[in-house]
């Protein structure tokens, strides 16, 4: 029976988790430098290569039974970049779906991003994007039981629990923007040279402030403001590299603050020049979020791939019945890089 209660105790806390009633904020990944159009549309498409797709998936909150799995996809190309010393655009595509407890509470959302890129400098880009999506908020009731369906020995779900339909299903339109700069020294040359690479960004979402409906009431979806850091930097004489980063996220009175740092290890050098051998390399790191989890993390990268692993670690006031656990996630990227200087591949 406990099991049972749990369930809607689950949906209750999923429903103000997302209708901003508690501490609330957005889906989030603890890999957040792997989802740069979730974070700021103005990254769209800025980026040294030819295509970028990316997966993500998070499975937290396991000690809550069946709690919150998140699962993401985005693509993004630099459109008509033939000469990167003038302006074009970048666009790409984005989805995730988010679902909480047996009853799958939650929201499906899709967006397309526009942003326009302008170099500044021969290794500085500045970039505005837009952010316009679709989202859905909806939940499986069906498959709950109540305490009025229990018959003494067990729950019968034919018996009628004369439970109204708490949630129902809605669809809004959601807007964002968001503005990104880009600081790449990296050339191309025969062995790699010392690099250095650094971007920020600020973006603002739900813009629009869409409507949000659950039980008999009716409230706006708070914007968001979000703020992001992130870099590498080559240690001269050596392989390894430092690559710092943060996030900042406020939406009405919740706040989130993430920042750590990875050292990464070159394994091969790419040759820039034929782009016969593409770079590899492994990175270890750990982030921080205030007052929640400490987040160890492993990146490994080879050719055009990349895979992600990282491990919330609870340390907020529910660390006595999380034990500490928090959430699994892992990311995967394909990424076709610009690593060769006879190589012509442009999508658009």
């Amino acid at each position: 029976m406990l099991k049972k209660t749990a369930t809607y105790i689950t949906l209750s806390v999923a429903f103000l988790f997302s209708s901003g009633f508690a501490v609330a904020q957005d889906i989030h990944f603890s890999q957040f430098t792997e989802t740069p159009q979730l974070l700021n549309p103005g990254a769209t498409g800025v980026y040294n290569g030819y295509m970028r797709a990316i997966v993500n998936y998070k499975n937290q909150w396991t000690s809550m039974g069946k709690a919150f799995n998140t699962e993401a996809a985005s693509f993004d190309i630099p459109m008509f970049d033939y000469n990167q010393r003038k302006a074009h655009l970048g666009a790409g595509i984005n989805f995730f779906n988010d679902k909480a407890g047996d009853s799958k509470f939650g929201l499906t959302q899709a967006n397309l991003c526009i942003a326009g890129i302008i170099p500044v400098s021969m290794q500085s880009t500045f970039s505005m994007g837009v952010s316009i999506g679709a989202a859905q908020h909806k939940a499986d009731l069906n498959s709950l039981v109540w305490g009025n369906q229990f018959n003494g020995e067990t729950f019968d779900p034919s018996i009628n629990s004369n439970e109204g339909t708490p949630v129902n299903s809605f669809i809004y339109a959601d807007i964002g923007a968001g503005l990104y700069y880009e600081y790449n020294s990296g050339k191309a040359t025969i062995e790699r040279n010392e690099a250095k690479r650094f971007g920020i960004g600020v973006a603002y979402y739900h813009i629009n402030r869409p409507t949000q409906k659950y039980f008999s009431v009716t409230q706006k979806l708070d914007a968001k403001l979000v703020a992001t850091m992130n870099g590498s930097f080559d240690k001269t004489g050596t392989k390894f590299s430092i690559q710092p980063s943060a996030m900042f996220a406020m939406q009405g009175k919740a706040m989130e603050i993430t920042a750590g740092c990875a050292v990464r290890y070159r394994i091969k050098n790419g040759t820039k020049i034929t782009g016969f051998y593409s770079e590899s390399g492994i990175a270890i790191g750990i982030n921080y979020r205030y007052k929640d989890a400490v987040i160890p993390q492993v990146y490994y990268e080879v050719k055009d791939f990349g895979i992600g692993i990282s491990y919330d670690l609870n340390i907020s006031s529910y660390r006595e019945a999380s034990h500490y656990n928090g959430g699994a996630e892992i990311s995967l990227k394909y990424y076709i890089q610009k690593g060769a200087l006879f190589k012509q591949k442009n999508m658009l």
